[in-house]
C-alpha cells in the first residue's frame, strides 16, 4: 500500500490576456491585493497564437505572466481560478464580454498546470467546476516540454524559456518543501 505523502508547494502563476492597458494593471491591482506581493512581471507579448479570443476580447491582443512571491498549496488552484473568475467579471464590457482573460496555473518540479473551467479529455476535474489542465511536464536536461494538447502560447519556447527560469530562481524552494528530495534537476 503506497503512504499518502505531504505535497511540495507550488508557485503561483497568472497569466493575462488583454486589449487595454488601463483595465490590466487594474486586475493587476485586484490580484495583489487577493494573491500577494508579485516576484516577477514577464515581458508583455503580443498573442497571435489564436483567434480563440477575437470575436469577445478584439484584436491586438497582449499576454503576459505573473509570477507570485508566496508559493500555494497545490489544491489551492481552485480558490485561485475562482478568484480570478471574478476579477475577469469585474472588467465585463457593456456587452457582457470579457475585457481581459486570467488564467491561474501552478508550477511544480514536474509540471505546469493551468486551471479552467472547460471540460475535455485531458483534463482532471478537481471541485467547484474547476478542472486542472497538464500544459507542460518537466524532462530533464530538456525543460518544460509541451504535450499533444498544449495550446500554441505555451507550447512557445520563449513561454518554457521564462517558465524554466522562475522554476530555477524557485528550485530550492521547491525542494525544501518536496516530501521526494532533491532528485528534480
Amino acid at each position: 500500500m503506497s503512504k499518502a505523502l505531504k505535497q511540495s508547494k507550488a508557485v503561483l502563476i497568472i497569466a493575462f490576456m488583454y486589449g487595454d492597458f488601463e483595465v490590466y494593471e487594474y486586475a493587476l491591482k485586484d490580484s495583489i491585493e487577493n494573491f500577494g506581493s508579485i516576484k516577477i512581471i514577464s515581458e508583455e507579448y503580443l498573442f497571435s497564437h489564436s483567434i480563440y479570443y477575437k470575436e469577445e476580447m478584439g484584436e491586438n491582443l497582449r499576454k503576459r505572466f505573473l509570477v507570485f512571491e508566496n508559493m500555494i498549496e497545490r489544491d489551492y488552484l481552485v480558490e485561485a481560478k475562482k478568484i480570478t473568475d471574478k476579477i475577469e467579471k469585474k472588467y465585463l464590457d457593456e456587452k457582457g464580454n470579457r475585457k481581459i482573460n486570467i488564467d491561474p496555473a501552478i508550477l511544480t518540479l514536474e509540471n505546469f498546470i493551468l486551471a479552467t473551467n472547460k471540460n475535455f479529455t485531458h483534463r482532471i476535474y478537481l471541485r467547484d467546476g474547476v478542472f486542472a489542465d497538464l500544459t507542460l511536464i518537466y524532462k530533464k536536461k530538456k525543460g518544460y516540454t509541451e504535450l499533444d494538447w498544449t495550446y500554441a502560447d505555451y507550447s512557445s519556447e520563449e513561454t518554457k524559456s521564462f517558465l524554466n527560469s522562475v522554476r530555477d530562481l524557485f528550485y530550492n524552494r521547491l525542494i525544501e518543501s518536496s516530501p521526494f528530495g532533491s532528485n528534480w534537476k
